[in-house]
């Protein structure tokens, strides 16, 4: 039962104390809060046993005193439990400077009353904080210094108001001097734990700091910059710099460790970056006690202490760092070469593949124009197709090679959307399964004439719909072109290619995207193909700003749709597109054509004969620059790769002495950025061997301006 009592007693002590203690504020707060609540505990048990002691005695005066003193106590404890901490703090240190002063002028300084000076300035030690209100303590010991003058300067040594026996002054002497012994030993005890408190924190940190210090991944050093020494370091300087003993580093020259440069770097720190603790960091190489030689990251801070001025070096080894860059920039090498090897391989394919194509392409669109058994001409398409497949598929390992590269670059050149898509539909509409309804819908909107690249879009196209050919043995291909937003300057087109073929499982929808792959083996060896269109069509469509988007049911089939913004040309197009469609004769125009391969040459000489176009034959460079220094011509068609004088050199020379006469680079080779090293080479255009016919005519009609040349010469 008594100990119930007790801990009830100190569980309302303990409140007490802890009024106006806010858990979430600063710990310093706090601190400061619970210290004022303690010494006005104190003082308020003080000044109540002595308002008891005086009321036993009958002096009602100094009674009344101490309630008063009491009662103002009391009023700075519910202060500071409201949060006026510091109204609190000066109410009762003035509170107990007035009630030491009345008490020692009602009873007079023979009572002693003086004696609690001393614990008084203790316990202002106490509440307030040295550490941050230095100041504060000053005033405070003023104002209690000079509240014991004026009671040894005002008070009278034995006052009459009471009529204090001696018995009694003897009883009041002896009881301050003992409250006054009982509470500067108490507040003695309380400031002595908490400076060993304080210690044994400052231990702790040092010791936390010490661990931060010597864990560290940098070696650090202290140097003093008066006398460029050493000061200290951490363990992991030693470790660095292969030493065991810190008395080896320490106080030792900068520069016999650390080197000239370093001294160098200290020596410039001037008083701003002191001032500012303006850092300096960079790259330095060191060398370890066995003479090996290591890389590192350095940073230079200087401050002060004490006083004098220092600086901290933190080394940071980064030799496996500069290793593995110095590896990575070899590997890049090998990989830049690896590439360069594999364009220039490609390339060279690329000729040697498209000169005897060229020569089978182009002999078999002459048969087909011109008279033939009925029983060849299927002989003849099976040799347009497969020639063609051919062409495609050098075509996509070429531009996966530049897809790879990041080098595919897209042409701004204006065309009618609608002719467009009819002459893409023209070529799947014929020749196809008679089992399968080819369905094309195309927006009415869309005849109109747009800025893009037409090669590409037509390559995205065509892979779309040769793959659901390929997919599809019987029902419909429904291919959709529609206007989504058409403004003045800009249309938004939604183009889509759906099936009623095999399908794709959902879980293969996103694989069908990458380089040589299909949904499944048994599809390759089914269909055929290198599985590199819809690679590519992805690419293009992303390089456009668009991104395909895939439904698939498998045997159900499949919808493959994109939508791309296009620029609109409201001029008209330079090059009048109906004549391209007849290939109409271009009478009157005359071509030097410098070729070395005799079966290229029969073929293209064909195509422009047909065209009535007047054609002079080079065989080599030489013959090619005799023929132009000799005779005068609308267009030049000359083969990169030619003997005596290659392409290149047969441009140079004539564009020595004309700018203006159009030179098309007729060549076999792709390679990266062809167009741009072309054009600075001095040639005008360039067709890639095999050509197509209509392409070959239209860019003569390009170059040569050849509607306005005949309006010029017939009128």
């Amino acid at each position: 039962m008594k100990t119930n009592y007790f801990e009830k007693i100190v569980s309302h002590v303990a409140t007490i104390l802890n009024s106006g203690i806010d858990e979430f504020s600063p710990f310093d707060t706090r601190k400061n809060v619970l210290r004022l609540n303690l010494f006005l505990g104190f003082c308020v048990s003080i000044t109540s046993l002595g308002m008891v002691f005086h009321v036993i005695n009958e002096l009602l005066i100094s009674a009344f005193v101490n309630l008063c003193g009491t009662m103002v106590l009391i009023l700075a404890f519910y202060m500071n439990r409201d949060g006026k901490h510091e109204k609190a703090k000066w109410i009762a240190i003035t509170a107990i400077n007035l009630h030491q002063f009345c008490l020692s002028y009602v009873e007079g300084i023979r009572s002693g009353q003086y004696l609690l000076v001393f614990p008084l300035l203790l316990a202002l030690i106490f509440v307030i904080d040295l550490k941050n209100n230095l100041n504060e303590l000053i005033m405070t010991s003023v104002m209690t210094l000079l509240s014991t003058a004026f009671i040894f300067i005002l008070a009278p040594f034995v006052n009459p108001l009471q009529g204090i026996a001696t018995a009694t002054y003897s009883g009041l002497f002896a009881s301050n001097l003992a409250i006054a012994l009982l509470l500067t030993t108490i507040f003695a005890y309380i400031i002595l734990k908490t400076m060993d408190r304080h210690e044994d924190k400052i231990l702790d940190e040092k010791k936390l700091t010490d661990t931060i210090y010597d864990t560290a991944l940098d070696a650090v050093f202290i140097v003093d910059v008066s006398d460029l020494m050493i000061m200290d370091c951490n363990k992991r300087a030693l470790h660095v710099f292969g030493h065991k003993e810190k008395n080896t580093l320490i106080h030792q020259p900068v520069q016999h460790l650390l080197g000239q440069p370093m001294l160098e770097h200290i020596r410039n720190l001037n008083s701003t970056e002191f001032t500012q603790r303006a850092p300096w960091y960079g790259n330095m190489d060191f060398e370890r006690a066995q003479d090996e030689l290591f890389y590192a990251y350095v940073n230079i801070v200087p401050f002060h202490h004490q006083n004098k001025q220092y600086c901290k070096i933190s080394i940071l080894d980064i030799t496996e760092i500069k290793v593995a860059e110095f590896e990575i920039i070899k590997a890049k090498e090998r990989a830049e070469k690896a590439a360069k090897v594999k364009a220039r391989f490609l390339s060279n394919m690329s000729h040697e593949l498209r000169t005897p194509l060229n020569a089978i392409i182009g002999t078999s669109n002459i048969l087909l124009q011109e008279e033939y058994l009925p029983s060849q001409k299927e002989s003849f398409n099976v040799l347009q197709h497969s020639s063609e497949h051919m062409l495609q598929l050098v075509n996509d390992i070429l531009d996966l090679s530049k897809l790879e590269a990041g080098k595919m670059e897209l042409e701004k050149i204006p065309f009618n959307l609608k002719d467009f898509m009819n002459k893409v539909m023209a070529s799947f509409s014929k020749g196809r399964n008679p089992d399968i309804k080819f369905e094309v819908n195309i927006d009415p909107q869309l005849d109109i004439e747009i800025i893009s690249d037409e090669t590409r879009l037509l390559q995205i196209l065509n892979n779309l719909i040769s793959n659901a050919w390929k997919f599809t043995k019987k029902g419909k291909i429904t291919v959709t072109a529609r206007a989504e937003k058409n403004e003045n300057q800009q249309v938004s087109v939604y183009f889509s290619v759906a099936d009623t073929g095999i399908g794709i499982p959902q879980a293969k929808i996103r694989q069908i995207f990458d380089s040589f792959t299909q949904a499944d083996t048994e599809t390759t060896r089914k269909y055929g193909g290198t599985g590199l269109g819809l690679a590519i069509s992805k690419y293009l469509v992303n390089k456009m700003g668009g991104e395909i988007n895939v439904n698939s049911e498998v045997d159900k089939g499949s919808c493959f749709c994109f939508t791309l913004n296009f620029n609109v040309n409201r001029k008209k197009s330079y090059v009048n597109e109906a004549s391209l469609k007849q290939l109409n004769g271009l009478d009157g125009l005359r071509v030097l054509l410098a070729e070395d391969n005799p079966v290229n040459m029969m073929v293209a000489k064909r195509f422009l004969q047909k065209w009535n176009l007047q054609v002079d034959e080079a065989v080599n460079g030489l013959e090619a620059v005799e023929l132009y220094n000799n005779n005068k011509y609308d267009l030049l068609l000359i083969d990169l790769e030619m003997p005596e004088m290659d392409g290149n050199e047969v441009t140079a020379y004539i564009r020595a002495k004309d700018q203006e006469i159009p030179i098309v680079a007729f060549t076999a080779a792709v390679y990266d950025d062809m167009q741009a090293d072309l054009l600075k080479k001095g040639f005008t255009e360039f067709i890639t061997k095999p050509f197509r016919p209509e392409d070959l005519h239209k860019k003569i009609l390009q170059l040569t301006a050849y509607d306005q040349l005949q309006k010029y010469r017939y009128g």
